[in-house]
C-alpha cells in the first residue's frame, strides 16, 4: 500500500495510520465545505490575512485526486525514502488509472481551474480517522497547524481559493484532500509568526511528520514547534538564521529547545528550509498544560543582519489534546 496516511504540503508529509472501520457522514459535503471555508477565515482573520473563496473546480481537483489515490493504493511500486513517499502522495504518475496531471497544479488545470497570475497551487491528504473527524474539517487546520512544514498550508497571507472533498478510499475508510491557491505576486515582504501572539489553545506536543524536522528527538516528546517564517520575498539568495531563541515558563525559567535552521538542517529538509525561508524550534519535553509561555526571538539573514526580532506570549491547552484525538475510538 503506497498511501501511507499521509497529510502533504507541496514536498511535505505528515504521517498517520487508518483504523479499518465503515464510515458515513451526518453532514453534507456542501456544509463540510462550508464549515472548512469558516474555520479556515477565522484562522486567517485572526492574523489580519484576507479570507479565500471556496472554488468548485478546486473542490473536483481534490475529488479527482483522491480517486487517483484510492485506485493506486496498492501499485505495486518501490518506494525506498521519505522523499519518495512524500511524492507519492503529493503528486501522480502518468500511466497509471484514474491520472489527471502530475503536480497539484496540473491537477487543478485538468479540471478547468485557472491559477491567477503569480499565484499555484497545492494539495494536501488526510486520513478521516474518527467519527468526530469526519464531521468538521478542524481536524485538518488544527493537524496543519501543530506542524512547522504544513503551517503555511493555512497560516499564509495570501490564499485565495480553496477547495476539499472526502473521498471514499479502502474498506468504508476516507480520506480528505484538500487544495488551495496561493498568490504570491505584488506584496511586500512579511514575517509571519507561530503561535501568534496572546494565543490559548497551543498543543502540547507535535504530530510526526515527514520529512522528520527534529529527528534527534523522540517524536510525540517534544513540543508544537514555534516558527518564524519569510514570505514573499523573491531574492534567491534570502537565508534565514536563528540569532536569539528563548523560550520562557511561567515562571520566567529558561526551557531547554532544540532549534532547526540551515544551520543544522536535518536530512530532506534543507531544501524545504531554503524555499519556506524559514527558522523554528521546539520546546526538548511537551509543552505544560494550561501554562503561559513567553518567546524571545531574534533572526539574521545570510549577511548577518537581523531581519525580525520580537518578544511574545501564548497559553496552551487545558490538556493535552493528542491522544484524545488519536486514541482508538469505538466507531458508530
Amino acid at each position: 500500500m503506497k498511501f501511507f496516511s499521509a497529510l502533504t504540503l507541496h514536498s511535505v508529509v505528515f504521517v498517520f495510520y487508518f483504523p479499518a472501520y465503515s464510515q458515513t457522514f451526518s453532514i453534507s459535503e456542501s456544509e463540510y465545505q462550508k464549515r472548512g471555508l469558516k474555520i479556515l477565515e477565522t484562522i486567517l482573520q485572526a492574523n489580519q490575512f484576507p479570507s479565500p473563496k471556496l472554488d468548485p473546480k478546486l473542490n473536483l481537483a481534490a475529488e479527482k485526486h483522491g480517486d487517483y489515490l484510492s485506485l493506486n493504493q496498492n501499485t505495486d511500486i518501490k518506494i525506498d525514502s521519505q522523499m519518495e513517499t512524500i511524492d507519492w502522495v503529493h503528486n501522480e504518475r502518468e500511466g497509471l488509472p484514474g491520472f489527471i496531471g502530475k503536480t497539484p497544479q496540473d491537477q487543478a488545470l485538468a479540471v478547468g481551474f485557472k491559477p491567477d497570475t503569480g499565484c499555484y497551487v497545492g494539495n494536501t491528504v488526510l486520513p478521516l480517522m474518527k467519527k468526530d473527524h469526519r464531521e468538521s474539517p478542524e481536524f485538518l487546520f488544527r493537524g496543519l497547524l501543530d506542524t512547522p512544514f504544513h503551517r503555511s498550508m493555512v497560516l499564509h497571507p495570501a490564499i485565495q481559493r480553496i477547495g476539499m472533498k472526502r473521498v471514499s478510499y479502502e474498506n468504508g475508510k476516507y480520506i480528505l484532500v484538500f487544495f488551495a491557491e496561493y498568490c504570491l505576486s505584488g506584496k511586500k515582504p512579511a514575517f509571519v509568526h507561530y503561535p501568534v501572539s496572546n494565543e490559548d489553545q497551543i498543543r502540547l506536543r507535535m504530530h510526526p511528520e515527514l520529512p522528520n524536522p527534529f529527528p534527534q528527538l523522540q517524536y510525540l516528546s517534544y513540543s508544537t514547534a514555534i516558527t518564524v517564517q519569510l514570505f514573499f520575498d523573491d531574492n534567491p539568495e534570502t537565508e534565514l538564521f536563528w540569532e536569539e531563541a528563548v523560550l520562557l515558563d511561567s515562571k520566567g525559567k529558561s526551557v531547554p529547545i532544540s532549534t532547526l535552521s540551515l544551520t543544522n538542517p536535518p536530512p530532506d529538509t534543507k531544501d524545504f528550509l531554503k524555499s519556506m525561508k524559514f527558522v523554528a524550534f521546539v520546546a526538548n519535553e511537551p509543552f505544560s498544560p494550561n501554562t503561559e509561555y513567553t518567546v524571545k526571538t531574534k533572526v539574521k539573514n545570510q549577511s548577518g543582519k537581523i531581519v525580525f526580532q520580537k518578544t511574545w506570549k501564548f497559553r496552551t491547552e487545558s490538556e493535552d489534546s493528542f491522544f484524545k484525538t488519536f486514541a482508538p475510538q469505538d466507531p458508530e
